[in-house]
C-alpha cells in the first residue's frame, strides 16, 4: 500500500510534455461582458487540467496539441472547442445563457451545475470501453438499461436492443426517442429506433434525458430522449484512424477527416464493424459513413449539410434450448439535414430541414421501405440578462410500405403527419433562484390537438449546494404498426400519457467531490397493451403503471490523475415491465498514469423477469470491463479492452447466454 501511494503521487506530479504551449483564454457573455469564475477543463495528451477565470474573465494554461477544451459557468450553456494546432493567439469563448430543462439530462461529457447534469467527453466514452451508443448509455446512466444478446449486434427482434429509462421503453421500444443530428430517428412504420444504426463513428456528444421530453420533441419522448450530435468543427486539419481486432473475429475500424478552409469546413467518417459471434449463426457486419459540409455566410449566419448512412446484416441464433439458423435481418438506413444557423448577441437559433429513409429485409419474408420528412425551427431570445425564451415549431411526416414475399400478404402504404409549436422560458429571479416553464401544442393527423407542459425551479444554497424540482407531462401516439399492421392492429387506439414529478439535491462539499440524489414519481396511463392469446391477440388502451425511484450519483477525484464515478438506481413499479431491473449500479475507476490510462468499469444488475407474468426470473449479475490505453508517441496510441473480466455466466435476454471473458485490442493514429 505504501508503494502504491508513492506511485500515485509520482503520477500526479509528472509534468506536461515538452511540446506544450501557453495559451490565454478569455470567457465572455453575448454582450462581451467578462464571466468571472468560469470553469475551464482542458484535456490533452491524456491529461486533464481544470482552472477558473479570474476577475478579468481570463486564465493562462500550458496546453499540448491536440486538445479538447470545455468551458462552463452557472447560468450559461457549456462551450466545447477542439484544437489540433497551436492557436497562435488568445482565445475568446462566448457563452450563451442557458435554458435549463426541467428534466434531468445526462450529457455524456462532464459534470454540470445544479441541473443534475453528468458530463463526459467522447474520448472518455471510448476509454470506458463502450462499443455503441446504446452501450455508452447503459454504462453511464444508472437509470437506463439496455438489453443485448451477444458480443455485438442487437438485432430487430425485441427484447434485444431495447432501452428503458426509469422503467419506460415499451416492447418494441417506442417510448424513448432517439434524435440524430437534430432529427427524430425512428423506423417510420414501426415507430422504434434501430440500435445497430447508432455507432460511435461520429459522436461528438451524447445526451440522455431521463423523464418526459415531449415539450421539446413531441410524441415518442414520453419516457425520455437520447440525442446524438456529430463531432464539432475542428480548427485545422485532422485525420484519425482507429482499428481493433479481438475475440470471435470481432473488429471495429473507423476513419475520420475534417478541416476548416477559410469560411468553409467539412468532416467525414467511415466505419466497419464485424464479428462471427460467440455462438453459431450469430454473425454481425456493419458499415456506415457520415459527411458534413458547411460555410459561414457571415459572422451571424452559417449553412451546413449533414448526412449519414449505415447498412448492417445481423443473425439471430435463437435461444440455446432451440437453436436456429438462417434467421437474419438486412437493414440499410440513412438521412440528411440542411441547417441554417444564426448567432447574434441577443438571439440565436436554427432552421433544420431533414429527411431519413430505410429498407428492411427479414428472414421470414418481411420487406419494407419507410421514410420521414420534416423541418424544425427554434430560436432563443435573450429578453433581459435574467430571462431567456425559446420559441419554435416543427412538422414531421412519416410512414412507408410493407409486404411479406413468402405469405404474399400486402400491408399497404400508410403515412401520418404531426407537428406543433413549443416554447420554453428560463428566468433567473436572483442569483439563487431560477424558474423554468415550457409548453407544446401538438397536432396529429389522426388524433387532433394535445397540450403538454413542464415546470421547474432550482434554488442554490451558495456555490456548493442546490435543490431542484420539476413536473412534466409526456405522451406517445400509437404507431402505424399498432394501428394497421401486426400482430393485432387496432385503428381505435388512443395516445399514451405520463406525468413525471421529481426533485434533485446536488452538493459539492469539496472541489474533488460532486454528488446528487434524485427522487421521482411517474404516473403512466392509457398504455397500449396486448391481451388474449395467439391467434386471438388484441391491442387496447388498458395499461397503467406507477414508477417510483431513487437515483444516487457521485464523482470523487482525490488526485488529479485518479477519479471514481458511481451511480445507483432503484425502481419500484406497480407494473414492472419485462427485462427492467429494480436495482442497477454503475461504477468506474479512471487512472491516468502518464504513459498509460486505465479504466475499470462495472455494472451490477438485480433480478429481472423475462415476461409480464413474472414466472421466468433471470439471475442477478455483475460484469467488469477493463480498458488500458497507452500513447506510444505523440500521434499513436495502443489500447486493449477485456470484457466480462471475471468470466461470469449470465443472461440479459432469456435463452441467450452472454459470452465469457473476451478481448479486443488495437491502435489509434492521429495525423
Amino acid at each position: 500500500m505504501k508503494h502504491l501511494a508513492l506511485l500515485l503521487m509520482m503520477f500526479s506530479l509528472s509534468s506536461l510534455p515538452a511540446w506544450a504551449e501557453e495559451i490565454k483564454i478569455r470567457v465572455v457573455d453575448p454582450q462581451d461582458k467578462v464571466i468571472v469564475g468560469a470553469a475551464v477543463a482542458i484535456r490533452s495528451q491524456g491529461k486533464l487540467l481544470s482552472k477558473q477565470t479570474d476577475e478579468k474573465g481570463e486564465l493562462a494554461a500550458q496546453v499540448a496539441m491536440p486538445a479538447e477544451i470545455r468551458v462552463t459557468a452557472a447560468g450559461f450553456d457549456p462551450s466545447d472547442l477542439k484544437l489540433d494546432i497551436e492557436p497562435g493567439r488568445d482565445l475568446t469563448v462566448r457563452l450563451r445563457p442557458a435554458t435549463v430543462h426541467t428534466t434531468i439530462e445526462v450529457v455524456v461529457r462532464e459534470e454540470g451545475a445544479a441541473t443534475g447534469t453528468t458530463e463526459r467527453t467522447a474520448l472518455e466514452i471510448d476509454r470506458g470501453g463502450a462499443r455503441t451508443v446504446f452501450d455508452a448509455v447503459d454504462k453511464l446512466v444508472p437509470g437506463a438499461y439496455v438489453t443485448r444478446r451477444g458480443v455485438m449486434g442487437y438485432g430487430l427482434n425485441s427484447p434485444s436492443g431495447a432501452v428503458m429509462i426509469r422503467g419506460m421503453g415499451g416492447s418494441p421500444n417506442t417510448q424513448v426517442l432517439v434524435v440524430v443530428d437534430g432529427r427524430p430517428d425512428v423506423m417510420g412504420l414501426m415507430g422504434h429506433p434501430i440500435p445497430d444504426f447508432y455507432t460511435l463513428s461520429d459522436v461528438g456528444s451524447l445526451s440522455v434525458t431521463q423523464g418526459p421530453a415531449s415539450v421539446r420533441y413531441g410524441s415518442g419522448a414520453m419516457g425520455g430522449a437520447i440525442e446524438i450530435k456529430p463531432a464539432p468543427v475542428r480548427e485545422g486539419m485532422l485525420t484519425e484512424f482507429t482499428t481493433s481486432f479481438g475475440s470471435y473475429n470481432t473488429g471495429q475500424h473507423r476513419l475520420s477527416n475534417g478541416s476548416r478552409i477559410g469560411r468553409g469546413f467539412y468532416h467525414f467518417t467511415a466505419g466497419i464493424e464485424h464479428t462471427s459471434g460467440d455462438r453459431p449463426n450469430s454473425a454481425f457486419h456493419n458499415q456506415d459513413g457520415t459527411l458534413a459540409i458547411g460555410y459561414d455566410l457571415s459572422s451571424i449566419w452559417k449553412v451546413s449539410l449533414q448526412g449519414r448512412y449505415g447498412h448492417f446484416n445481423v443473425e439471430d441464433p435463437g435461444p440455446v434450448s432451440a437453436p436456429m439458423s438462417g434467421r437474419f435481418a438486412n437493414v440499410g438506413r440513412g438521412g440528411f439535414n440542411v441547417v441554417l444557423e444564426n448567432s447574434g448577441g441577443r438571439s440565436w437559433g436554427a432552421v433544420n430541414f431533414y429527411s431519413s429513409y430505410g429498407h428492411h429485409m427479414l428472414w421470414d419474408g418481411f420487406r419494407s421501405v419507410d421514410a420521414t420528412q420534416g423541418f424544425r425551427f427554434e430560436q432563443y431570445y435573450l429578453i433581459t440578462p435574467r430571462l431567456t425564451v425559446e420559441a419554435g415549431t416543427d412538422v414531421i411526416r412519416f410512414g412507408g410500405r410493407a409486404r411479406n414475399i413468402k405469405t404474399s400478404l400486402d400491408y399497404g402504404e400508410h403515412h401520418v403527419s404531426e407537428g406543433g409549436v413549443f416554447s420554453q422560458a428560463h428566468f433567473a429571479v436572483s442569483d439563487a433562484l431560477v424558474l423554468n416553464a415550457g409548453f407544446r401544442y401538438d397536432h396529429n393527423s389522426l388524433y387532433g390537438g394535445m397540450v403538454v407542459q413542464e415546470f421547474g425551479a432550482i434554488y442554490r444554497f451558495g456555490e456548493r449546494y442546490s435543490l431542484s424540482a420539476a413536473a412534466s407531462k409526456g405522451f406517445r401516439n400509437p404507431t402505424i404498426r399498432e394501428l394497421y399492421l401486426f400482430p393485432a392492429p387496432n385503428p381505435a387506439l388512443k395516445p399514451e400519457h405520463l406525468w413525471n414529478y421529481q426533485a434533485t439535491f446536488q452538493m459539492r462539499p469539496t472541489q474533488s467531490l460532486l454528488a446528487w440524489v434524485t427522487g421521482y414519481y411517474a404516473d403512466a396511463s392509457n398504455l397500449i397493451i396486448t391481451t388474449g392469446r395467439f391467434p386471438n391477440l388484441k391491442l387496447e388502451n388498458g395499461g397503467q403503471a406507477l414508477n417510483r425511484g431513487i437515483e444516487l450519483n457521485g464523482r470523487w477525484q482525490p488526485l488529479r490523475r485518479l477519479s471514481f464515478t458511481s451511480g445507483y438506481a432503484y425502481l419500484r413499479s406497480t407494473n414492472l415491465a419485462p427485462y427492467v431491473p429494480a436495482h442497477k449500479l454503475n461504477y468506474s475507476l479512471d487512472l491516468d498514469a502518464g504513459r498509460i490510462f486505465i479504466n475499470v468499469g462495472g455494472t451490477s444488475v438485480g433480478r429481472t423477469w423475462a415476461g409480464a407474468a413474472r414466472t421466468q426470473p433471470l439471475g442477478e449479475y455483475t460484469v467488469i470491463t477493463l480498458k488500458c490505453t497507452a500513447p506510444l508517441e505523440r500521434k499513436v496510441s495502443a489500447f486493449i479492452t477485456l470484457d466480462n473480466l471475471f468470466n461470469r455466466r449470465y443472461q440479459v435476454v432469456a435463452g441467450y447466454p452472454m459470452p465469457g471473458i473476451n478481448a479486443i485490442g488495437g491502435f489509434n493514429f492521429r495525423f
